[in-house]
């Protein structure tokens, strides 16, 4: 009795992981296509823009990545948890049905980190040609901090076109 609660409880962990490691999967290919999307329609949008939103991404990245550790961690006790006997029924045994589809799993997912990765490192070096750009045109200041740097900037302007004008 008590071995097949523990069965059940490990096939239930085996199929609990796998729907995590699939939905963070599908979360990270999701990046990636907005990413690309970004990318493709970067000449309509303010590169710092993209840059902040390149920054976000990467970070649900990272975030994303350390739930899916989790996850994998499980992987090895599951496959010492569950039944390697097929059951008395016939069949699959549990863990000849679980071990191999958590491994695809994982693998998978590696996959498709390389491939968002790949779309953020590409929309990042877009926002930052962007922002290197001769011909783009500032933002707004959002701060005082930002305010004092263009008073400045502005004055030193003045300055410079003052004494061009008005030689000594």
């Amino acid at each position: 009795m008590l071995l097949a609660m523990n069965s059940s409880l490990a096939a239930l962990q085996a199929r609990q992981t796998l729907e995590k490691m699939t939905r963070l999967r599908n979360e990270i290919q999701v990046f990636a296509m907005h990413a690309k999307m970004l990318n493709s329609t970067s000449k309509n949008l303010d590169s710092l823009s993209l840059l902040d939103e390149a920054t976000r991404l990467l970070r649900s990245l990272g975030s994303a990545r350390l739930e899916f550790q989790g996850a994998e961690s499980k992987i090895d006790s599951l496959s010492r948890a569950l039944p390697s006997r097929p059951p008395q029924g016939g069949g699959m045994s549990p863990a000849a049905q679980w071990v191999p589809e958590l491994r695809a799993a994982s693998r998978q997912f590696a996959e498709a980190v390389r491939g968002a990765e790949a779309a953020l490192q590409q929309l990042r070096g877009t926002a930052l040609a962007g922002l290197n750009s001769p011909t783009r045109t500032p933002t707004a200041p959002d701060n005082l901090f930002d305010v004092l740097l263009n008073f400045t900037d502005l004055l030193s302007r003045w300055v410079e076109h003052y004494r061009q004008t008005h030689p000594k």
